[in-house]
């Protein structure tokens, strides 16, 4: 699916562990294992309180949603302004990206190396802010 809009600005995918197994940044601002622990420790305290857990959150002016798959949590965040469904419409897709690439089957047999994954990014590109984006809106 190729968007008109992009509407997602960072991305990390993480294992049930919280181990961050791909990231795309541009403003890094803490360490993205440290973002994997955070969110996994929220998610299994909004399963304990509420059935489902944690779906979505904000802070400040940016809003964080999240898709769990196949022991994997999928987490990007994207303006407050952003309607939901578009950003859930986007994550979905790459959602199926990832694992279209990198089938749920593989995990049984993986060495937890990491770098599988470089190239995930050329593949959801359409669906990202680029550093141009950030760059307008930062000066007009």
């Amino acid at each position: 699916m190729i968007s008109l809009e992009k509407v997602i600005q960072d991305i990390w995918i993480f294992n049930e562990a919280g181990t961050v197994i791909f990231h795309r940044i541009f403003k890094k601002v803490i360490n993205e294992q440290l973002i994997g622990a955070l969110i996994s420790a929220l998610s299994a305290l909004a399963e304990e309180l509420e059935q489902g857990g944690l779906s979505n959150f904000e802070i400040k002016d940016i809003k964080y949603t999240i898709i769990k798959q196949h022991g994997l949590s999928f987490v990007v965040n994207s303006s407050k302004k952003t309607k939901e469904k578009k950003v859930q419409q986007e994550l979905k897709s790459i959602v199926n990206t990832f694992f279209n690439l990198y089938p749920k089957e593989m995990f049984e047999s993986w060495d937890n190396e990491i770098s599988v994954f470089s190239d995930f990014e050329n593949h959801i590109e359409d669906s990202l802010q680029d550093t141009l984006d950030k760059f307008e809106d930062a000066f007009w």
